[in-house]
């Protein structure tokens, strides 16, 4: 998806990033004071994106994604409540619906996409895996009839219109929180809960967890608040740094992006992303009904792909963010558990539609 760009500023790295990162919060104002729900979320998003377009931005090192992540586990984590506790028993049966929603998202954007000219059965199968992309990618890259350009544009596209797309759903539903007065946590205890996801997420990570440093951050908050360890929540800098950084780490996907490519996919990518969202939405909606959680919250469960995003969008929203994020780091789980064996069905498909005698 990315390449090396001649014509890109000439920066230090350094200097590059910390440029990259002010106009994310840049981008994160404006669009916050529109009054938009998690706008310095999406704002910067879209501001590094356009950064990226006009080849001043500048990728993210490894410490600023991890600053990102645990700053957003330990905002997340102290979300914790018993109320919010009780949730739980109403997991397995949302995510086995949530199951219901990947399986037949993955179904239908697959045979969509694989009668668009140009794109190879193999192509529109991974293209349309709604998240996962690092372990999608790896098992992609080792097969020959798999054009690895159009799989990147439509998983990252998809990441994009969702973060600019649930925002303005949950705003439209009214479910959106307002100001919240809380107590705030001393800053000793945020720098232990800080250090101790950091030390929790990189051991997640080594064990190859997605988004281990996110997890981190929020298992270290979210059992000092359980505990009432820590009294109350992190000042509100912390989250607006976490969705600042989030919103640079993926808009920056966007560098070198082969935009001729994209305006060639963009009809099928943008077509692909209405599909999932609509079946995503369809059995969110199910959720809602049968299990009596709020529609926004079970849309951002389902939506198809961005783990560290959409749990970050669910707290910004008011919303519960471990449902979300443990319907997320499900999907993860179901997608690198089940995927050899669906490639393999769907190849066989391919392999029958040519002994028939039919297109691909």
């Amino acid at each position: 998806m990315t390449r090396p760009d001649p014509s890109r500023l000439a920066l230090p790295p350094l200097a590059g990033q910390l440029l990259t990162i002010a106009g994310a919060a840049a981008g994160g104002a404006l669009v916050n004071a529109l009054g938009v729900p998690a706008g310095w979320l999406s704002g910067g998003m879209i501001a590094t994106a356009l950064m990226a377009a006009l080849r001043i931005a500048e990728p993210l090192s490894t410490p600023f994604r991890w600053a990102a992540m645990a700053f957003s586990g330990v905002a997340i984590g102290s979300a914790v409540t018993p109320a919010m506790m009780k949730s739980v028993a109403a997991y397995p049966a949302s995510i086995a619906l949530m199951a219901c929603a990947v399986i037949a998202s993955t179904w239908a954007c697959s045979v969509i996409l694989s009668h668009v000219r140009g794109w190879s059965r193999a192509t529109a199968f991974f293209a349309s895996v709604p998240g996962a992309l690092s372990y999608v990618f790896s098992i992609a890259a080792e097969m020959e009839d798999v054009d690895l350009s159009r799989v990147a544009i439509v998983q990252v596209l998809r990441v994009f219109l969702l973060m600019g797309f649930v925002p303005l759903v949950v705003a439209e539903s009214g479910v959106a929180r307002g100001a919240i007065n809380y107590v705030v946590d001393p800053l000793p205890t945020l720098a232990v809960l800080l250090l101790a996801g950091v030390a929790l997420g990189a051991l997640l990570e080594r064990m190859r967890v997605a988004g281990g440093m996110l997890f981190g951050g929020m298992l270290a908050s979210g059992l000092a608040h359980a505990l009432e360890l820590a009294p109350g929540r992190p000042p509100q800098s912390v989250a607006l740094v976490a969705q600042i950084l989030i919103g640079a780490w993926v808009g920056v996907r966007f560098i070198g992006f082969d935009w001729g490519l994209f305006g060639r996919s963009a009809v099928a990518a943008v077509g692909s992303f209405l599909v999932a969202i609509g079946i995503s939405a369809a059995f969110s909606y199910g959720a809602m009904l049968a299990l009596h959680v709020p529609f926004a919250q079970t849309l951002l469960a389902f939506s198809p792909g961005g783990l560290e995003a959409m749990t970050l969008l669910a707290f910004a929203m008011g919303l519960d963010p471990l449902f979300v994020g443990a319907h997320h780091l499900a999907r993860f789980f179901l997608i690198s558990f089940t995927l050899p064996f669906a490639l393999k069905m769907w190849i066989r498909g391919a392999h029958k539609h040519a002994a028939d005698g039919k297109p691909r």
